[in-house]
């Protein structure tokens, strides 16, 4: 589901009401940007498409992009994805840089009748360069597949690097493990390491079930069973059934006791 654009947050597909990307026109009655977003919010959506539409038209990328919103969700409207897409084009010819990441998962899904991952890379190449973290990591997963381009995987590194830089856990996730493996860069066990604890602070399960294996191999930190259970745990508990493997075997190295004291540091039951 596309979400409403309410402030410049970039690369979740969010609501936009704080920055404008194109001068406001107000609607000869008078009304504004702010009151099709309070409509909104109240869940009168016909009047806010009747708010939108004038200022859309007079070049209010917000509001464009909003529109988009309300035809791909069918709120106010019969939904229509390819009329969403059409308003999501305008607003991103426009710069308005969610607008331009919406274009591009629209393109890769096919949700307006058309798969393009050429037109796609062109969008994500975009609101990446305008700062759209998702976007560079979307980005970066273009690369790395060979979608729309062939595959690159220093470009790959690179794109999903600068978001993990900025804390997106899929992207540090995915950059610790082309470190482990020296995908796309030289390999780098500590690096790996760290951005996968990071990942798994943060809850990812898959980089917790990796986090674990680090401290069962000892492979860029010190081994230690205790946290590898620990971790190994966590993971299971998020529906990482590889996890399990690691939960069996540190268990058996640490003893129950032990293995009894970690479940409750990870808050999770005694089976």
């Amino acid at each position: 589901m596309r979400f409403l654009a309410a402030s410049a947050q970039i690369g979740a597909i969010a609501l936009a009401a704080a920055v404008a990307f194109a001068t406001p026109a107000t609607p000869a009655w008078g009304a504004t940007f702010g009151d099709g977003l309070k409509a909104y919010e109240a869940a009168r959506f016909e009047e806010a498409l009747e708010i939108w539409r004038p200022l859309a038209e007079a070049g209010n990328a917000r509001a464009a992009y909003n529109i988009g919103v309300l035809y791909f969700d069918g709120k106010g409207v019969v939904r229509d994805p390819e009329t969403a897409f059409d308003w999501w084009r305008t607003a991103a010819e426009a710069e308005f840089v969610p607008a331009q990441h919406n274009l591009a998962l629209t393109l890769i899904a096919g949700d307006a009748g058309q798969v393009d991952y050429g037109e796609a890379l062109h969008w994500l190449v975009r609101a990446a360069e305008n700062g759209s973290v998702k976007s560079q990591y979307t980005l970066g997963k273009m690369y790395y597949y060979g979608l729309g381009t062939p595959k690159d995987f220093e470009s790959a590194y690179r794109w999903m690097g600068r978001a993990a830089e900025q804390s997106l856990v899929p992207a540090m996730y995915n950059v610790a493990k082309m470190l482990r493996d020296g995908i796309g860069t030289e390999p780098d066990p500590k690096a790996a390491f760290m951005l996968f604890a990071s990942a798994a602070v943060a809850g990812h399960g898959k980089a917790q079930a990796a986090l674990a294996v680090r401290y069962v191999d000892g492979d860029g930190v010190e081994r230690n069973p205790e946290r590898a259970l620990f971790w190994a745990l966590q993971a299971q508990h998020n529906g990482v059934a590889r996890a399990g493997v690691t939960v069996d075997a540190m268990t058996a190295e640490v003893g129950a006791e032990t293995a009894a004291r970690i479940r409750r540091e990870a808050a999770i039951p005694i089976r």
